[in-house]
């Protein structure tokens, strides 16, 4: 499951998710894709009626597209890097996206559903960032984060980032489902939990 890299880097720190979407390796390709459907069901249930969303560490803007996809009838990207921005916004012209560090996310962004997919694992205070995220969140919150042993040994095994047993670039915080699990609840009411190989996914809100 080795993610091939973009190369971009802001300020020393790895930008975008490495390319992992646009793999041409088979079996990266059934996995991501599988995980896409995945978000996309848990999803529409809530992109129903007026219902506003932001996308926190958007990216290249896969997940927002997703997220705008469903029915969302406002959508908003933010993400750090404006490097990464420049091609969400090439690839998604009629979606906004603003440059934003999810430590400065708060009750200005305030939405009915907020989605922070492949963020938390990247942020030297995780802590921090989910307060963040409840402080914007007014209905529900979806989370997504690498379950770090499978994502690790996937990539170990097909022989890439050796040096780091497998540890993707930028990745500093390491959970599995049931830990992922408990930090959520530190800030939320966890309503829904998914497994998609190799990754846990976590519907919630605020408490």
């Amino acid at each position: 499951m080795a993610m091939e890299p973009n190369n971009l880097t802001e300020d020393g720190i790895p930008a975008g998710t490495w390319n992992k979407y646009q793999s041409r390796n088979p079996i990266q390709r059934y996995l991501v894709n599988r995980f896409l459907k995945t978000l996309t069901d848990i999803v529409k249930p809530y992109a129903s009626g007026d219902q506003t969303a932001i996308d926190v560490g958007c990216g290249e803007g896969v997940t927002t597209r997703l997220l705008k996809n469903a029915g969302f009838t406002r959508i908003v990207g933010y993400d750090f890097s404006e490097g990464i921005l420049k091609e969400a916004r090439a690839c998604s012209p009629g979606i906004p996206f603003v440059q934003k560090n999810i430590y400065e996310i708060g009750k200005e962004e305030r939405s009915d559903f907020v989605s922070a997919c492949e963020v938390l694992e990247h942020l030297d205070n995780p802590e921090l960032g989910l307060e963040r995220i409840a402080m914007s969140c007014r209905k529900t919150a979806l989370f997504s984060v690498p379950n770090a042993l499978l994502f690790r040994s996937l990539n170990f095994c097909a022989g890439k980032y050796m040096r780091d047993f497998g540890n993707s670039p930028g990745h500093l915080n390491h959970w599995n489902a049931r830990s992922f699990v408990r930090f959520i609840e530190s800030r939320f009411d966890v309503a829904a939990v998914a497994t998609p190989l190799p990754w846990t996914i976590v519907v919630a809100r605020p408490k």
